[in-house]
């Protein structure tokens, strides 16, 4: 921790603060790396604050309240540092000790105050069915707990001198005072220099001395001094049991719930370390016993402070950058009408955002959504998507997907439904529930699902901030289901319909599924995927299993591999990664035979223009681009020629893409 100097702040370094100010949502390519951590450092308060305001990432009152804030602190430590000389020789302790343990404890209480300035309401509060925590509270609460162990633990119930009086003291003022002013005041105490020799009475060697006895403020304290540290010690018991590094870890489970950046993380670390170690010496040099808890303490402290920060680089979005979401959400196949949806609530939660930071007030809106359509048509998949994008927009926590169905929510009993229900939601908080077949749970009236939908209504009311719910099914059951009730009614107002996926879509679905596995079709096998699945499509019913359908294929074709090389001696890995028309059994079979005896050959279609090309199985690159009109389009798998009309020869058009293995 960085001594005093003119330049940098003697309690919470300035690259804390300003990555405290980062929201995490922003954080991506915003926290200051080691060189701008270093300029920080050295600017002042107000130098910082105003890069804040100047970015429009800092309200007027929020900054006023950091820069008084700050300023009540470093008039509090500058008169307390004036003290350290005389505490010292009231207590025949260190300096350096007496200043780590102050500016530990000082710098502590400043870091839960910015917190609370700066923390989006949203994450400083956790709210399950039974209860609202306070998460800010909940951390102050826990370093107290650490610290409180750290005292008890270097300072056992056997000792009895003026140090350990002096210690307890000290982090009781800091601690358990929120006023800068009040743990000054508190911290020094009656440890004065000019009570040295009277104070001595509180080390378990020293005899009281003979004589009159002075009655007044300090013989009261030392008289009662002995009692006020057993009192401690039971206070602590438990947290000293437990041990230090168990009270340091649930700091740091609570840092993550928080989303505390790196550099805040980092810092309660060191603040950490160097509270113990301030411990050990403030006394005189360590002991043996003190140097081993040390040395323990501090590996359990760096080991629970990188757990911490690996879970916050999972939950703040650093690889979930708003840009790459939405270009992963582009390379979905088909789903051009519902990547416009996806969009539209993007663009909309982003002019929410803008507003938040011009203090202008929120568009009241539901994010509670809809998802029409068949089985295997890429609901789960974009729930799954919504949920991280909007954990990047900063509208949920977690952004985490749970799934479930009726099974999940509706119970057997009477009583039991509801219960049920909420525990589910509870495991949803800060994330998405997606309720797949959600029109099941509007059977009638007399059946449990009419309560399980009364317990996710009042959930969708109550953590409205911290909850989305997306219902998906078939069209016709969940337009009765929204229907059923006029809470379902009000709360979902958005819309996403699902189609199903052509013939061309099932193809390069199938086509992503074996390049992922490592496995090429020969040209007779590409050629049959075709008619397969153009007749899968063109016998399709409201059951048609789209994605799921192709996923069984898959796995069809497989098996059907595997039987094909169960006799052979030698399986080489070009033979294990080749796929052969024969692993197709088809409903189309005889269409392909009597396709390939016609000699009609296959087409590609521009989407663009409407020019087809040539094509067959050997073409193996993915994307063309059209000679007539320079779109891109799909080349990887054609359609049949039905009366084999004239075409343009594909290599005509540029591939924009090279060639690759399926």
């Amino acid at each position: 921790m960085a001594g005093p100097t003119a330049e940098i702040h003697p309690l919470v370094p300035g690259s804390v603060l300003a990555s405290i100010l980062v929201p995490p949502v922003d954080r991506h390519g915003l926290l200051p790396d080691a060189a701008a951590e270093a300029a920080l450092d050295t600017q002042s308060r107000d130098e910082i604050v105003a890069i804040f305001q100047q970015s429009d990432r800092l309200p007027q009152a929020q900054a006023e309240r950091v820069l008084e804030t700050d300023r009540k602190y470093l008039a509090a430590w500058s008169k307390l540092e004036a003290h350290f000389p005389s505490v010292a020789k009231a207590t025949a302790s260190e300096i350096t000790a007496i200043s780590g343990i102050a500016r530990g404890l000082f710098g502590g209480r400043l870091l839960v105050e910015y917190l609370e300035i700066a923390t989006p309401p949203r994450l400083s509060f956790e709210t399950t069915a039974g209860a609202t925590v306070d998460l800010i509270q909940a951390l102050a609460d826990a370093f107290k707990q650490f610290v409180g162990a750290a005292w008890g633990t270097y300072f056992p119930r056997g000792d009895q001198t003026v140090a350990q009086h002096a210690a307890a003291q000290f982090w009781v003022a800091c601690l358990y005072n929120r006023d800068p002013e009040e743990m000054t005041g508190g911290f020094v105490g009656l440890f004065r220099g000019e009570h040295r020799d009277r104070l001595q009475v509180l080390n378990a060697d020293h005899a009281a001395p003979k004589g009159v006895r002075i009655q007044d403020a300090l013989d009261t304290f030392v008289t009662q001094s002995r009692e006020r540290v057993a009192q401690m010690h039971e206070a602590v018991a438990k947290d000293v049991r437990e041990g230090m590094d168990r009270q340091f870890a649930e700091v740091m489970r609570i840092a993550a719930k928080l989303e505390l950046s790196p550099q805040a993380i980092a810092f309660i670390e060191a603040t950490a370390r160097a509270v113990c170690e301030a411990f050990a010496v403030l006394d005189g040099p360590a002991t043996s016993r003190e140097t081993r808890i040390t040395e323990y303490v501090s590996q359990q402290i760096t080991a629970a402070a990188a757990g911490a920060r690996r879970s916050g680089e999972r939950m703040t979005g650093g690889v979930d950058e708003l840009g790459a979401l939405l270009a992963e959400l582009d390379e979905l196949i088909g789903l051009a009408a519902v990547k416009e949806k996806v969009r539209q609530l993007t663009n909309f939660a982003r002019l929410q955002q803008m507003r938040a930071r011009q203090g202008l007030p929120a568009i009241p809106t539901s994010y509670h959504t809809v998802f029409i359509g068949n089985p295997g048509t890429g609901k789960t998949t974009v729930a799954r998507l919504m949920g991280r994008i909007y954990r990047a927009l900063g509208l949920l926590k977690k952004g985490h997907l749970i799934e479930c169905d009726r099974s999940s929510l509706v119970a057997e009993y009477v009583g039991q439904t509801a219960p049920r229900t909420n525990s589910v939601v509870d495991s949803a908080l800060d994330g998405i529930l997606f309720i797949d077949e959600a029109y099941s749970l509007a059977k009638d009236q007399t059946d449990f699902g009419a309560e399980a939908i009364e317990a996710l209504l009042k959930r969708m009311e109550d953590d409205r901030e911290r909850l989305i719910v997306i219902v998906a099914g078939y069209p016709e059951p969940m337009e009765h289901f929204i229907n059923s009730n006029p809470g379902l009614h009000s709360r979902f107002s958005r819309f996403i319909e699902f189609p199903d996926y052509d013939a061309r879509e099932l193809f390069r679905i199938f086509s992503g599924m074996c390049r992922r596995h490592g496995l090429r079709l020969m040209p007779a096998l590409r050629e049959k995927i075709v008619h397969h699945f153009h007749f899968l499509h063109g016998q399709r019913t409201e059951n048609f299993g789209n994605a799921r359908l192709v996923r069984n294929c898959f796995e069809s074709v497989i098996n059907s591999q595997a039987s094909r090389l169960a006799n052979v001696a030698l399986v080489s890995a070009e033979l294990l990664g080749t796929l052969e028309a024969a692993d197709l059994e088809s409903p189309a079979e005889r269409v392909y035979h009597d396709h390939a005896a016609r000699k009609l050959g296959y087409i590609v279609r521009c989407h663009a223009c409407g020019e087809t090309c040539d094509w067959n199985g050997t073409i193996e690159f993915q994307t063309a681009r059209c000679a007539k009109c320079g779109a891109d389009y799909s080349s990887e798998f054609g359609e049949p020629n039905p009366a084999h009309a004239a075409a343009t020869p594909l290599s005509l058009g540029k591939p924009s893409s090279p060639p690759t293995p399926n």
